[in-house]
């Protein structure tokens, strides 16, 4: 073991301390939507134009040798992929803009929900009980918040399903991620991805005739903004972390993300969570750490 550690620089030798990083990164999310006035069409398109030009640096430096071998159903899975991604956006964008942050985080991040039920229906893989249990602690919690919203002033259904749909399809492209990073380099399928969900926030665009130009100067900024903090040092950090870090570490940390968001939102927009909301965030992360801990176990 010691050998091996030698063979690594400073920061593979320290990728605990530094998982914490993209959890803190990616919870940031809510902040920037928050800030855009755009609509979610248009906070997508440039979101995701924005990382393709990121990513591409490193494709063009010698990224590009991992494209060789692909198949075109490789390229069909990723376009999958990303297909889900356009909606999880979608809907991610959709759920901050119209309920609260506490809601919004935490239904958002019941994604598992989606991959244990595929799991057991269609992969016909054996599910722990366990790990069934801590998913519905987890719903229990997000229960709560979105039933706590619907007495506040003003109804959040809409953002609240938004969210809820935001976790199904991020489901699903985690999913197909599971299979498809096996076969592909990191880099080059986040590129694929990337870009195809780029195509299809371009498709909307067209479809439903939302400018492309006219947004403020400000809005620009954020979203480039969002673009580097949430999708390179978030989304590429995290994928970094799990090969040099134990997946359990750093699930645990992607857990509670949303926590982190809920903070977010006490900071910079003095939205503060009521009691029974509170409550809510603790068990929906309670069976979201209880869930990883037991799904791992059963690996």
């Amino acid at each position: 073991m010691d050998n091996q550690n030698r063979e690594l620089n400073i920061f593979q030798r320290n990728a605990r301390k530094l998982v914490p990083i993209p959890t803190f990164a990616g919870a940031a999310s809510v902040i920037f939507v928050r800030l855009i006035e755009t609509s979610p069409l248009t906070m997508g398109f440039y979101r995701l134009g924005f990382s393709v030009l990121i990513f591409m640096v490193p494709i063009i430096l010698g990224g590009h040798k991992g494209f060789k071998g692909l198949t075109s159903k490789d390229y069909l899975y990723c376009v999958l992929a990303g297909f889900f991604l356009f909606f999880h956006f979608f809907c991610w964008f959709t759920a901050v803009q119209n309920t609260s942050i506490a809601s919004a985080a935490v239904l958002g991040s019941l994604h598992p929900l989606v991959i244990l039920f595929v799991t057991y229906v269609f992969m016909k893989q054996k599910v722990k009980l366990k790990a069934v249990i801590g998913i519905l602690i987890a719903l229990t919690g997000g229960a709560i918040i979105a039933g706590v919203n619907q007495t506040l002033e003003g109804s959040h259904i809409i953002g609240d399903l938004a969210a809820l749909m935001s976790a199904i399809f991020f489901g699903g492209y985690f999913l197909v991620g599971q299979v498809m990073r096996t076969k592909i380099p990191t880099l080059n399928y986040v590129f694929i991805v990337f870009g195809a969900c780029f195509m299809f926030f371009t498709i909307a665009m067209v479809i439903t005739g939302t400018p492309f130009t006219g947004y403020r100067p400000q809005d620009y900024l954020w979203i480039l903004a969002m673009a580097v903090v949430c999708q390179l040092i978030a989304h590429a950090m995290y994928n970094w972390c799990m090969g040099y870090a134990p997946s359990l570490y750093v699930s645990v940390f992607a857990s509670v993300e949303c926590a982190v968001a809920v903070f977010y939102g006490i900071i910079f927009f003095h939205e503060i969570p009521l009691i029974l909301q509170c409550a809510g965030v603790v068990i929906a992360i309670s069976g979201l750490l209880y869930y990883n801990y037991n799904s791992e176990a059963s690996k």
